[in-house]
């Protein structure tokens, strides 16, 4: 992945993360709360190099901070509740157990979108907490991770992708494995080859205007759509990334096998069909945190309809 690449699925990652949380906090599901505790702890060690620890852990009683760094002399709070109330207290609670005598900064880490506090400040002569400066959210960190170099952004990119996405690619069949790469490949916008496909015959009569006759000018106009930007890109991915005939000769097996089926409970209609079957490889890309774009997974199984790989012919299923 490129910087901007990366960037975007960073966000992508904590802006779920952030939904969670406010939708587990609606159902009185605060489980997730402490569990972030311990995913922000690793975050931020691995994005500022810093060493927190969960204060939780050692003294359940530490009602002032959920982490802190002794060595860099840092605290953080972190809380689902972003109220000016709950800033008070935070701040009343440090000042009250002297903490600022062990930790020069304390944080406020929102895991929810924060609320602009009108006051600029809270706390009194002991200990004072800039509102605009001390408080973050996920916005927040994406910001300060801007200007990051390219490494430490793969870092924090592949440390999202290991927390959040609960079904490793690991965890996939490989020809699956194999599927979700080429979508990944060919919805690079900066390969050389995007925007050359061209087409003079791309139908197989008797697969499009004969099998599929009722739906034949939906399939060919969104190919022909999609062919333009992405077929000569897929045909480089193929010819050139290291992925060989035999990885491509399984995944049209698996394909052959999978799309009849979803056609079948689809009760025969190839639209309704293909639309489930683009969502289920959409959402596979989703939960493993591969960065890919919607047109690409429409035009990689639309492609493989047209070589009948996807609805093939009962024939083709057996072989």
């Amino acid at each position: 992945m490129n910087r901007q690449e990366l960037q975007k699925s960073i966000i992508k990652s904590l802006s779920w993360l952030s939904n969670e949380v406010s939708i587990n906090n609606k159902l009185n599901l605060t489980d997730i709360n402490v569990h972030s505790e311990n995913f922000y702890r690793d975050l931020l060690n691995l994005a500022f190099d810093f060493e927190l620890i969960n204060i939780n852990i050692i003294d359940q009683n530490a009602t002032a901070i959920d982490l802190g760094d002794e060595i860099n002399s840092f605290a953080i709070q972190v809380t689902s509740t972003s109220k000016l109330d709950k800033t008070k207290h935070t701040v009343e609670k440090f000042v009250e157990k002297k903490m600022y005598e062990q930790y020069d900064r304390l944080v406020i880490l929102n895991i929810v979108e924060k609320t602009a506090h009108k006051a600029l400040s809270v706390g009194d002569e002991s200990y004072t907490l800039d509102t605009k400066k001390d408080i973050w959210d996920v916005g927040d960190l994406a910001v300060k991770f801007n200007d990051f170099p390219l490494e430490k952004l793969q870092e924090i990119n592949q440390f999202l992708n290991n927390e959040l996405y609960s079904k490793p690619t690991e965890a996939l069949p490989k020809n699956v494995i194999t599927i979700l790469k080429l979508i990944e490949l060919i919805s690079d916008e900066e390969h050389p080859s995007i925007g050359e496909g061209y087409l003079e015959e791309p139908f197989p009569m008797e697969k499009i205007y004969q099998r599929f006759s009722d739906h034949s000018e939906f399939l060919e106009s969104e190919y022909l759509v999609l062919y333009q930007d992405y077929g000569a890109v897929l045909d480089a991915v193929e010819k050139g990334a290291d992925i060989g005939a035999v990885k491509l000769k399984r995944v049209a097996q698996h394909l052959r096998r999978y799309s009849d089926t979803v056609l079948n409970e689809c009760s025969g209609n190839p639209k309704a069909a293909l639309e489930r079957i683009i969502d289920h490889f959409l959402n596979l890309l989703q939960q493993n945190g591969i960065d890919a774009d919607t047109g690409a997974a429409q035009f990689y199984i639309i492609k493989q309809l047209i070589m009948c790989n996807v609805f093939p012919n009962k024939a083709a299923i057996s072989g």
